[in-house]
């Protein structure tokens, strides 16, 4: 007889026999669960007159039937719950819900509440743990294949198959990290479980705490621990932390009897994001070897979906600013570095003002979505001229335009770039303008580009971060754009160019600006093809 058991939270097709199946967390049972309440030969499930049985092996902590502990063999019926301990077994029938085809199930329904939780330094000696160097999943696999019985390697690549398929389904950070929790303890019996991801400054933070009696354990976990998994890549197993010395002061060990702790590190191509940090406790059983071979393997899966999660938000930042080839041009350099790609730093750049002369006065009598279409239209063409130089899009500001070049990846032409988009967005209008409906008023455009070094970074706070420039440079742009430039005009600041060379440039008479201390002698450019530029020197 063929059936699906139910054990634990993974589900175990069986072909049932007078003789049965056995189930406990000894070699000797056909179904291992890694549970220290559930004896080494626990119960038995077989078939007796045609229908399945189940009996209790003379188990320590006894088996149960819908809640009737068991002195003899009793019928086994679909939906009926054995209790081993503390450890579930149901028999699921054919077409229940309960799991997928695949063959494996996990309750993602969260078990118990969510908490906060704080850190404490604790005294850390290793004397008294099990610490395990971080291995890639790859070999995790291929060492699983090759060192244990072929009934757990297909066990373990069933649940991580598994855990693979929910963490791709995660829509953000959150839910992702709210399933790898269900995931770990549902197959992890713990007390406390919590998620700590490094941050900028590569501190851990509690991203998730689980609790499975919440407000039952408000103290803190260590500190130590976690930062030692992180820092130096290894799993760490407290197997009675009350023997360990680094917990021989730990309030939270002699109130409330935590005797095992279990962490793993969370590592993707070779970069720490975290730790996931378990906690369990004497009634539960402490953890096993098998425990933190799952967790460490777990660990493995979650770190690629942090990461995955991580790079999407960033490449989302990232396209507010940039063409998709830029996009991924940062992303391939930030892969190498250890500082992210949007820090703030120092550089050469130039920085582009760009702004529809007249356009309020204009929109005064137009219909809002008349006055939003004409923006649109027009900001869009813009934009692309900025971008296919390899220019980033500050912001939008009104009826005007800010972007610079030369950030965040350096550009040793970002002068010469910064001018050649400035006249094909001049061009760009004069098409736009000859082909624009019936209606339209004609549009003119001023733009201001000075060059020289700059602050580019992410400026902002936590719920609002923008990446932009400041200083000096982009100030004088801005002046040469709104004091200088006229209608149809492109006018650079004098260091612009010096850059790109005065060829295509007319020297303007000397400027005093606002904000700006000394005398300043732009330039224009020569953009339109029916303008030849003046002799050097002219005024």
């Amino acid at each position: 007889m063929k059936l699906t058991l139910q054990v634990d939270g993974a589900l175990h097709p069986v072909t049932l026999t007078e003789e049965g199946v056995t189930i406990g967390r000894g070699d000797q049972a056909t179904i291992r669960i890694q549970a220290n309440a559930v004896s080494r030969v626990h119960a038995r499930i077989f078939l007796k007159d045609g229908q399945p049985h189940v009996m209790d092996m003379k188990s320590l902590n006894g088996t149960s039937l819908n809640g009737v502990t068991l002195a003899e063999p009793a019928p086994l019926h679909p939906g009926d719950t054995v209790l081993l301990g503390e450890a579930v077994v149901k028999w699921v029938a054919e077409g229940d819900p309960a799991g997928p085809a695949s063959g494996l199930s996990f309750n993602l329904a969260p078990r118990a509440g969510t908490s906060r939780i704080s850190l404490e330094d604790r005294a850390f000696d290793a004397s008294g743990s099990i610490l395990v160097p971080h291995a890639s999943l790859e070999a995790m696999l291929a060492q699983a294949s090759g060192q244990h019985p072929a009934g757990e390697a297909v066990s373990l690549f069933q649940r991580l198959a598994t855990m693979a398929g929910t963490l791709l389904r995660a829509a953000g950070l959150a839910e992702l990290l709210e399933s790898v929790m269900s995931l770990v303890t549902s197959q992890i019996p713990c007390q406390r479980g919590f998620i700590l991801l490094a941050d900028a400054a590569g501190e851990l933070v509690p991203e998730l705490a689980w609790e499975e009696q919440p407000g039952l354990n408000p103290n803190p976990i260590s500190r130590t621990i976690a930062r030692t998994a992180m820092k130096d890549r290894v799993a760490i197993l407290t197997t009675d932390a009350r023997m360990d010395p680094r917990f021989s002061a730990g309030e939270s060990i002699k109130i409330h009897g935590i005797t095992s702790a279990l962490c793993a590190p969370l590592i993707v191509e070779n970069q720490a994001l975290g730790v996931i940090y378990l906690e369990t406790s004497l009634s539960k059983g402490s953890f096993k070897r098998e425990d933190e071979h799952l967790l460490s393997a777990m660990a493995n899966f979650a770190a690629v979906g942090i990461q995955r999660e991580r790079e999407a938000k960033f490449r989302q930042r990232l396209e507010r600013y940039h063409s998709p080839a830029v996009v991924d041009q940062i992303l391939k350099s930030s892969q190498s570095k250890e500082a992210p790609a949007l820090q703030a730093q120092r550089c050469q750049i130039s920085v582009l003002f760009a702004d529809i002369s007249g356009f309020t006065r204009m929109s005064e009598g137009m219909e809002p979505l008349v006055l939003a279409g004409i923006l649109n239209r027009t900001f869009e063409a813009m934009t692309d001229q900025i971008f296919s130089r390899g220019g980033t899009l500050d912001k939008y500001i009104g009826d005007a335009i800010m972007a610079f070049f030369g950030a965040p990846n350096p550009d040793p032409d970002h002068a010469k770039h910064a001018v050649e988009a400035a006249a094909a967005m001049q061009e760009t209008l004069r098409a736009l303008n000859a082909a624009r409906p019936e209606g339209y008023p004609e549009l003119r455009m001023r733009i201001g580009i000075n060059s020289g070094e700059a602050f580019a970074g992410d400026i902002g706070c936590e719920k609002r971060m923008d990446y932009t420039v400041m200083g000096s440079t982009v100030n004088l742009a801005s002046r040469l754009e709104s004091g200088v430039a006229k209608p149809g005009q492109i006018v650079v600041g004098p260091r612009t160019a010096e850059l790109v060379g005065l060829e295509q440039l007319r020297p303007l008479e000397g400027f005093l600006l606002k904000g700006i201390e000394q005398e300043v002698r732009p330039f224009e450019v020569v953009w339109a093809q029916d303008t030849q530029p003046a002799p050097h020197g002219s005024m």
